[in-house]
């Protein structure tokens, strides 16, 4: 039996219940690839996960192996895998149903991956996936943004408010990006920019929300009727006030072909990263305890 390095965890709870140990290494399957992973992205949905947070909509068999995001070097193909070889750089998210990116090699759909393009790290590539892919899914897909419209990303300077700002100023819309008071001056990427405490007296057609609960429940007020916001966020939005708009909550997908287009954005110069900082996969528990007490620093670990 092959084994590697990886971690897992066996019951919900703190950082603590994260296990760097031994485990059996994974074979690519029919349609799969063995990814030997390079670097893997932390998300606040794997802390949230590992908390048992998301445990009552995405039901594990635990021990689980988590982590989303991976990037790295094709090590294996499996039958009927025909777009990407050994030897291949590729980064892509793995679904919420597979996960497994916190290892030293996991093994996942050869669909769920894009090349790395030339001028883009195996560290950003990790870093951009899920969070861009949900931003941009979010506005274009779920909201469905279109040329002329106002749109209000709440919470922009996150990696998926960053993503949100860049898919509605793509879809040729007006972008209104809410932050803190204290970071209005960061925020170079959008049309406007308005402090996400302070009522304002604008109307968008619609609104991607990052941050939930009563910040997002202020800016309902100012929705065109027919209007919707849409969350990713897993903090619940109190109340529906009104009747004439839609409130809803919002998960991404893998979209290989999207994730291309991302890393070239970033190549080109769109700021859809945050700072990126690189721990040892042994280091994890501090990763997860920084990105859970706040902060814009996108954490990498590396195997």
């Amino acid at each position: 039996m092959e084994t590697m390095k990886a971690v897992r965890f066996s019951r919900y709870g703190g950082a603590e219940v994260l296990d760097y140990c031994t485990v059996e290494r994974p074979a690519a399957g029919p349609g799969e690839i063995l990814l030997k992973v390079l670097a893997a992205g932390v998300n606040p949905a794997d802390y949230k996960f590992r908390a048992g947070a998301l445990a009552g909509h995405r039901p594990k068999v635990l021990p689980v192996v988590p982590g989303m995001d991976v990037a790295g070097v094709v090590a294996a193909c499996g039958p009927g895998v025909e777009r990407l070889a050994v030897g291949d750089a590729v980064f892509g998210m793995l679904p919420p149903s597979r996960l497994g990116g916190y290892a030293e090699y996991v093994a996942a759909s050869s669909g769920f991956f894009a090349p790395i393009p030339d001028g883009l790290s195996s560290h950003a590539a990790a870093a951009l996936a899920t969070a861009a892919l949900t931003g941009v899914e979010l506005v274009e897909d779920d909201l469905g943004i279109r040329s002329g419209q106002r749109l209000l990303v709440i919470g922009a300077l996150g990696a998926v408010g960053r993503a949100a700002v860049f898919a509605g100023r793509r879809r040729g819309a007006h972008v209104t990006a809410a932050v803190r008071r204290g970071r209005l001056d960061e925020v170079t990427f959008a049309d406007e920019v308005i402090d996400a405490g302070t009522p304002c007296a604008a109307q968008f057609d619609g609104i991607a929300d990052t941050v939930g609960g009563e910040t997002a429940l202020s800016f309902i007020g100012n929705l065109r009727a027919g209007g919707v916001l849409s969350s990713v966020s897993t903090v619940r939005i109190p109340g529906q006030p009104r009747s004439d708009v839609v409130v809803r909550s919002f998960v991404c997908y893998p979209d290989p072909q999207r994730l291309g287009d991302l890393a070239r954005a970033v190549i080109s110069g769109e700021q859809l990263l945050q700072e990126i900082q690189s721990l040892k996969l042994a280091d994890v528990a501090e990763a997860h305890r920084r990105l859970e007490s706040g902060g814009s620093i996108k954490f990498v670990l590396i195997p």
